[in-house]
């Protein structure tokens, strides 16, 4: 079986060569941002500065969250890193979950998942975790988990606002005819004090966004945080109560189909023995699929409802292989490897 120490070091020469452009994807590809999904899918007068924030020529802001709200809060709270470094409150915002897009990886859910517990702050172990958001990064993976957006995005989602901030200054100082320095933000205007002219952040959005994000990102020093820190309002919480959000068990498409498992209760086991005379006899049922993953095998029922598909699964009957699957090192090895991509 390979001990914590090889997969530690496995871990940080994957880090440690990432970070020095040693593996094969390169450190320009670590480096280099992901496209911005939001520029396909702009309205009217819309300018988006980076994957999280669009401002309107109206002054309309639009955050994106892009992890899944699932009552922890999290809407509010990645909101809050960006407003705050926007300058602005919550109430001049609106929250939109963002869309299936590489822009949107969670490396935090990375970095807690090498064998060390959260609280070692040993060199080890902070060595692996530095390699873990670097793989974060690789693999891209956009997914709510592991109670990690709040820490993912504390950095991301700051930065988004902070630069945006920074551009819509350049836009403002261009417009004005003043120093950029000269300048700052309230609750989405900017105001030179010395001449009482102001403009909006959708005065100078458009010109704002075509600008060169800035080579370096100033983040609000925390004595002077409006937001973060202190209690806020849901966002969320009036269309929870008043049963607004559409959820994906609400949806309803044109020849839609519905769909369950029925998976092997162990790891590794496959079915030797499967009766599906009974489901497939089901009024509703469709079809009945095979599934083999790495991991786990079983049966996919497709129906015309959930409560066929349900039915149908209970009443499939399956032998699986001998729950003593030898568990031994060569396996465990092999699923590491296969991790590992080696």
């Amino acid at each position: 079986m390979a001990s914590v120490g090889k997969i530690a070091r496995r871990t940080f020469l994957i880090g440690a060569a990432a970070i020095a452009g040693g593996v094969a994807v390169g450190y320009y590809y670590y480096r280099k941002p992901f496209a911005n999904p939001l520029e396909a899918g702009l309205g009217e007068g819309e300018a988006t500065f980076n994957p999280y924030v669009k401002i309107g020529a109206d002054s309309a802001i639009t955050i994106v969250a892009p992890r899944a709200e699932m009552g922890q809060g999290v809407s509010t709270t990645l909101a809050a890193m960006v407003a705050e470094e926007l300058d602005v409150s919550l109430d001049q915002v609106k929250v939109e979950h963002g869309p299936a897009s590489y822009a949107y990886y969670n490396s935090g859910v990375m970095e807690d998942g090498g064998p060390f517990a959260f609280f070692d702050e040993s060199a080890t172990a902070e060595a692996v975790r530095s390699g873990l958001l670097v793989v974060g990064k690789l693999l891209a993976l956009q997914g709510t988990g592991g109670s990690s957006s709040t820490r993912d995005g504390f950095d991301k989602m700051r930065q988004a606002g902070a630069a945006a901030r920074q551009m819509l200054i350049a836009a403002a100082a261009q417009s004005l005819g003043v120093a950029a320095g000269e300048l700052e933000t309230l609750n989405g205007s900017i105001l030179h004090k010395a001449s009482g002219k102001s403009v909006t952040y959708g005065d100078v959005a458009a010109t704002a966004a075509t600008l060169p994000p800035p080579a370096e990102v100033k983040l609000k020093d925390k004595a002077g945080w409006k937001l973060l820190g202190k209690s806020q309002k849901r966002l969320d919480m009036l269309d929870k109560v008043t049963g607004a959000p559409i959820f994906g068990i609400d949806v309803r498409l044109p020849d839609m189909l519905y769909g369950t498992v029925k998976m092997s209760p162990r790891f590794w086991a496959k079915p030797v023995a499967a009766d599906f005379s009974k489901a497939e006899k089901m009024p509703g049922v469709v079809k009945i699929v095979p599934i083999e993953t790495n991991y786990g095998h079983g049966f996919g029922i497709i129906a015309e409802n959930t409560w066929a598909a349900f039915k149908a699964a209970e009443a499939i009957e399956a032998k699986w292989a001998d729950p003593d699957y030898p568990l031994d090192s060569a396996v465990i090895d092999g699923v590491l490897k296969q991790a590992l991509g080696e």
